[in-house]
């Protein structure tokens, strides 16, 4: 597979994230991972390898300070092969634009194993923050290791 190495280009996993929250489901712990999937293995959908991305376990949540430099959050979402056709999660993301007010951005369907990876190209100009949120979906955190493969953000272009 390539990968989309722009020139330009931030990928998510080379910024540092302003904070992360996983809620267990039970007693197991999740943190999440640059590069990585929850596991610490290589990123995989579609029989495919990612160099680049996040990894992480539904409920939880991952913030990064955007200070309105970017034009686009785009990235390609599916579970890790790992899992299978098991695991199901909801991805949703979340911008602030300075007034402490979060707003909707996005919302996928139901991502479950062995689907495809889902692409997404969001609209994050006016964010001075932005949240990506990882919930649970048909049982419960069950297998949730959700990738959001190339995850990067799109500069502004020179006015």
């Amino acid at each position: 597979m390539l990968q989309p190495f722009v020139e330009g280009v931030v990928y998510l996993s080379d910024l540092t994230a302003t904070s992360y929250r996983h809620v267990p489901f039970l007693d197991v712990k999740w943190d999440y991972h640059r590069d990585r999937n929850v596991l610490l293995g290589t990123l995989r959908a579609n029989s495919f390898t990612y160099l680049k991305g996040i990894g992480m376990h539904s409920p939880s949540r991952l913030n990064y300070r955007l200070d309105r430099r970017f034009d686009r959050f785009q990235a390609e979402l599916a579970l890790d092969d790992r899992v299978g056709k098991r695991g199901s999660v909801v991805c949703k993301l979340y911008v602030d634009d300075g007034s402490g007010k979060w707003k909707s951005a996005y919302t996928s369907p139901v991502i479950r194993g062995g689907a495809p990876p889902l692409p997404i190209n969001v609209d994050v100009r006016e964010a001075r923050q932005m949240t990506l949120l990882v919930d649970v979906a048909d049982r419960g955190d069950q297998l949730d290791h959700i990738n959001w493969l190339d995850a990067r953000l799109v500069p502004k272009q020179n006015e």
